[in-house]
């Protein structure tokens, strides 16, 4: 188990669980998995307890993934939880247990009218709200939600969490852990993707979405990031009135993206509701860094304009600039067909071990790219091409982020709401405009200038903290406890190579900068103008050219020793 592990995760004494551990390993042998309870070493803990053999195999004639199922519902809400996050590992889980994992639902009872006051009254006091509705507008495992009236008169809607739900997350993830654990040790062929780290990765999302506080900071960031937009609306908190338990914020109308009548009628065209929700969920990805991982219908309600508001941001997906820039490098690399920049893509985002088979790798990604982008970009399956990369690294025993599964997730459901809404939509035609926008920001003389800023901190940094990182191995070498003779024949000639070397770097950096810049100029049609071109662009190519043959020439007169 890792060191950064939440202290959720804590070993506790076998006999504080062993209740609800006898009830786990029981329901398992029930649904026919009591050969995965003996694989793993679990029988001994309860065979004074129970006599697992004997029990009955519930859905005998059932497939195992089914069943496989149907025990996750049984156990409630910790197991039903993972089995939906499982649904997204596809470099864990065979598709026909994706599959029919996915279909798992946490139908719950709602929480009782006077626990829901109860709750509201110990976390907010008397006088929050001058009206609360007994009904709830929703009800899910881990909350539910109200409307009610501020003592204000503003209309808001209130989350509040079941109770009790600590002790018995604690307990399941705990157990999950320990099984987890007892896999690593005595199932060697699932070490790719380690269960602990898996268990590990579910614990800290379930812990993350059962405090309402880490919500609240997600819709906050959200309503930053898109600022005075009018396209996209994310509601307003109540700050004041949200804790661990609770969070209130305005109420919003709308209408569902499912609800085809309803769009009609509020007068919002489903192909522009289509096209600018791609257009959102490409921006949140590729260019925030930062993502709603659960856009299924009910989670997002359209407005006239049309308006794109979220709901529920207890599940949100953030991914490095390194990786989106691996993305890019990815895509940019498909296009082009090139296998190679593909496998440098996918080693990179994967952070790839040693013993990887790059001519392998690059084989089945040649294959991929010729079965995907043959077709016309309309017939392109999304979700199919996604599907077949991460299985490509799963098979290269390559590790897959798991916020790059939650992003395919995440994709993949953006591109069902649109499809839901136009039958023609196709998100990557909608990806051209926002890749376009990246591409001119990547490669902007700003971005440049920003990157070899950064780049100066770094070497300004190791000047500052290099004279005292060698001031030890320099005693060492004063002491004599550090002796060492060197002799190099032909130094002139490393010297000569050297100083051709740095020339040409820099010359082809001086280049590289003229032609992103004269490019960028283009793009931007900038003025003055001469003959109808962009003055600078053209002074700018014509220096880039006469660097281009400075550096022609330096090379075809360079002659290295023999």
């Amino acid at each position: 188990m890792s060191q950064d592990q939440p202290t959720i995760f804590k070993m506790t004494r076998a006999y504080r669980n062993i209740g609800r551990i006898t009830e786990v390993i029981s329901v398992l042998a029930k649904f026919g998995f009591g050969d995965l309870v003996v694989d793993v070493g679990l029988k001994g803990m309860v065979s004074r307890f129970r006599k697992i053999a004997g029990l009955p195999v519930a859905e005998a004639t059932s497939s195992r993934p089914r069943r496989l199922r149907l025990a996750l519902e049984e156990l409630g809400l910790v197991f039903i939880k993972l089995g939906q996050y499982l649904s997204t590992r596809r470099d864990f889980m065979p598709p026909s247990y994706i599959e029919e994992l996915s279909k798992l639902q946490d139908k719950v009872p709602p929480i009782p009218r006077d626990e829901v006051r109860r709750i509201l009254l110990d976390s907010l006091g008397a006088g929050a709200f001058r009206e609360i509705s007994d009904e709830p507008l929703a009800a899910a495992s881990v909350g539910q939600v109200h409307s009610a009236i501020l003592p204000d008169g503003s209309e808001v809607v209130v989350k509040v969490r079941r109770p009790g739900l600590e002790r018995k997350v604690a307990t399941d993830l705990n157990i999950l852990m320990q099984i987890a654990q007892q896999a690593e040790k005595r199932l060697p062929n699932i070490r790719i993707v380690k269960p602990t780290d898996v268990a590990g990765e579910f614990g800290r999302s379930l812990v993350d979405e059962l405090n309402f506080r880490a919500e609240a900071a997600n819709i906050q960031r959200f309503s930053r990031l898109y600022g005075t937009r009018q396209d996209v609306k994310i509601p307003a908190l109540v700050p004041r009135l949200c804790t661990e338990n609770t969070i209130v914020m305005e109420k919003l109308y709308g209408t569902r993206f499912d609800d085809a009548h309803g769009l009609a009628d509020a007068g919002i065209d489903a192909r522009e509701l289509a096209r600018l929700t791609a257009r959102i969920a490409l921006e949140q990805i590729m260019l925030f860094g930062f993502f709603h991982a659960d856009p299924h219908p009910g989670n997002l309600y359209a407005l006239p304009g049309p308006v794109v508001s979220f709901m529920d941001f207890g599940l949100t997906g953030q991914i490095t600039k390194e990786t989106r820039d691996e993305l890019l490098n990815l895509a940019k690399g498909a296009v082009r067909k090139d296998a190679s920049a593909c496998a440098r893509a996918v080693l990179r985002i994967a952070g790839s071990p040693g013993r990887t088979d790059r001519d392998r790798l690059e084989l089945d990604l040649s294959a991929l790219l010729e079965n995907h982008l043959s077709k016309t970009l309309k017939d392109i399956d999304l979700n199919a091409c996604m599907r077949d990369v991460i299985d490509i690294m799963h098979q290269h025993r390559l590790r897959t982020p798991p916020d790059l599964l939650l992003l395919v997730k995440a994709l993949i459901q953006f591109e069902s709401l649109g499809a839901l809404l136009d039958d023609g939509f196709n998100i990557l035609e909608e990806a051209k405009p926002v890749v376009a926008q990246i591409f001119r920001e990547r490669y902007s003389p700003e971005r440049f200038i920003r990157e070899l800023a950064g780049r100066a901190d770094d070497v300004l940094d190791a000047a500052k903290w290099l004279p005292k990182d060698l001031a030890p191995f320099l005693d060492m070498l004063r002491s004599g406890r550090i002796r060492s003779e060197m002799k190099i024949k032909n130094l002139h000639f490393l010297e000569d190579a050297v100083r051709a070397a740095a020339f040409r770097v820099s010359t082809a950096l001086v280049l590289s900068a003229l032609i992103l810049g004269s490019a960028f100029i283009f793009s931007n049609n900038e003025p003055p103008f001469w003959h109808g071109l962009p003055l600078l662009g053209v002074i700018g190519l014509a220096c880039a050219i006469i660097v281009a043959a400075v550096l022609l020439v330096g090379l075809l007169r360079r002659k290295g020793p023999t």
